[in-house]
């Protein structure tokens, strides 16, 4: 088809930047060297249009051939989250939390103070919320006495060995150098320090993130465990395919997902297979809340689970743990 090289520049703009245009029906067909919309001329616009993911809104064949249409791309699927995709050091509490300081001119015994009180093994010394003049730390107190010197002065207790990381440091860049350095200060982008990062922070962090993966694998095994040769191999396919799963052949309880195996004992009939001395509305009620649970934390949401969530998986583990020893499963 002959098709002019101004559209083609169109297509090319909506293409790139999703831009949308309006135009006539009229001036559609002309584009494609068309004086009417017949159907040979209309199959041919809309093979065009389709190979390019264009749509005309309303259709350019049924409105009014003066009347103004939009020409755009097609729809396209995006992700409900606009969340940064990478988890940074940003997210951490205690990169947000202003650190307790002491000036250069500080005595000493100000320093170890704070550092007792607050249960700190270092205390950046800072003039302004923008300069650090180094860290004084029980090592650089403990290697200055060793060494002789009896200043009362944090300046004399100083290390000038730290390391400064920007806000939107990658977390696992980040947990690198805690690891290397043990403690690292965060700058946001006005160049003030917004919080300090220890070896304590990132194994806080680390519990957050992966409990709730060990909750819930912990509470898959023990469902299995319940399951375990309670149910015949065609019974579970059954299941499958009355689920429109007939692709999906199951051989063992691990084939089923979380979501099944709460459709498989919701019937009475299963129920009774599993000769459980417990309710099995409250039972299962409680087996759905673990799943919502589980398809939360498995969109990987920087901020973890709730508190109430977390009591949740810790309950249903400890509860199928002491189900599984009673019945010797």
């Amino acid at each position: 088809m002959n098709i002019k090289e101004e559209f083609k520049e169109i297509v090319e703009e909506i293409r790139e930047n999703e831009k949308e245009f309006n135009f006539t029906p009229r001036e559609i067909i002309a584009f494609f060297n068309c004086i009417k919309r017949t159907k040979g001329n209309s199959a041919r616009i809309d093979d065009y249009l389709d190979a390019q993911n264009l749509v005309t809104i309303p259709d350019y064949k049924n409105h009014y051939i003066d009347g103004e249409i939009k020409l755009k791309h097609k729809e396209k699927a995006k992700s409900r989250s606009k969340t940064d995709p990478i988890q940074r050091i940003s997210l951490l509490p205690s990169a947000n939390k202003a650190p307790i300081t002491v000036p250069r001119d500080a005595k000493l015994n100000e320093a170890q103070t704070l550092m007792m009180i607050n249960g700190y093994s270092q205390l950046p010394v800072m003039s302004n919320p923008r300069t650090v003049a180094g860290f004084v730390t029980w090592e650089t107190i403990g290697m200055s006495l060793t060494n002789g010197i009896s200043s009362v002065d944090v300046k004399d207790f100083l290390t000038t060995d730290f390391t400064i990381l920007e806000y939107n440091t990658p977390l696992l860049e980040a947990i690198k150098t805690v690891l290397e350095k043990e403690y690292v200060l965060v700058r946001k982008k006005d160049k003030t320090i917004s919080g300090i990062v220890t070896l304590a922070d990132i194994s806080h962090q680390f519990m957050t993130s992966t409990e709730p993966f060990l909750l819930l694998e912990q509470i898959e095994n023990l469902i299995r465990r319940v399951l375990d040769k309670k149910f015949l191999v065609e019974e579970l396919n059954q299941l499958c395919e009355s689920e429109g799963s007939d692709n999906h052949k199951v051989s063992y309880i691990d084939d089923l997902t979380f979501g099944q195996y709460i459709r498989l004992i919701e019937k009475s009939e299963n129920w009774e297979k599993l000769d459980l001395s417990i309710d099995r509305s409250n039972f299962i009620k409680k087996l759905d809340e673990v799943r919502e649970i589980r398809n939360d934390v498995m969109h990987f949401d920087p901020e973890g689970i709730t508190n109430q969530q977390k009591d949740t998986l810790i309950n249903v583990a400890n509860f199928l743990t002491r189900l599984v020893v009673i019945k010797n499963l």
